[in-house]
């Protein structure tokens, strides 16, 4: 399945999903190549990166808004083949059946998507471009904040409602992988009078992921 995967790695690259660049133009060639790896993340449909769905005809994955519903079939070990393109194998959350199968997740790239529209067959959305800022990248180390919302109104403040997904990642001999990420349900997470913090990491978060936590969560 490794092999499989791999072939879906180089064919999002070709097709990948629409996406805002934030500082693109600027960017240098290691950016630039971080930036295409998570378009590429972001060109896999729900259906397949977070449901595992994955085409009866071929095998090969759904990629974004081009999902024919019924075509597609859950397949457990193709899904944790392809998180692993893309994560560490201990930002996968893994868990086995009764069966003894291993299903995998990694669904941290809309946090603000409800189930509904997760899934192609109750869907009444198209899902929205994700806008990728600009890596910050220190040796082997990579950092890239993903914006991901529906509405976008001009005016002071502007009336949007935003989620985030702010990527930790590392270079392996395998390429770049995520190996954390921090998922904020409401950006910007600011102190609303709530006491209410919106966010969460994938894995229990380095003390230099820990600096990203907002002030007013710090206790």
């Amino acid at each position: 399945m490794r092999i499989a995967a791999g072939l879906f790695l180089g064919l999002s690259f070709s097709l990948l999903a629409p996406s805002i660049v934030l500082g693109g133009n600027d960017a240098t060639a290691e950016q630039a190549e971080v930036t295409k790896f998570i378009e590429s993340m972001y060109s896999y449909d729900p259906d397949t990166f977070s449901l595992g769905r994955f085409s009866d005809s071929n095998g090969g994955p759904f990629l974004m808004n081009r999902v024919s519903r019924s075509s597609g079939k859950f397949n457990p070990a193709s899904h944790c083949a392809l998180l692993r393109n893309f994560f560490e194998e201990d930002a996968i959350k893994k868990r086995q059946t009764r069966s003894g199968t291993v299903t995998c997740d990694a669904d941290y790239r809309y946090p603000n998507l409800d189930a509904e529209n997760l899934s192609s067959a109750t869907r009444y959305i198209e899902i929205p471009k994700p806008r990728i800022a600009l890596p910050a990248i220190t040796g082997n180390r990579a950092q890239v904040s993903v914006l991901t919302g529906e509405k976008w109104r001009k005016g002071s403040p502007p009336d949007i409602e935003l989620a985030r997904s702010l990527y930790f990642l590392t270079k392996t001999d395998a390429g770049w992988r995520v190996s954390n990420v921090m998922v904020h349900t409401k950006w910007p997470d600011l102190d609303d009078g709530t006491h209410n913090c919106y966010f969460s990491f994938a894995r229990p978060p380095s003390d230099e992921e820990r600096k990203e936590v907002p002030p007013h969560c710090r206790n």
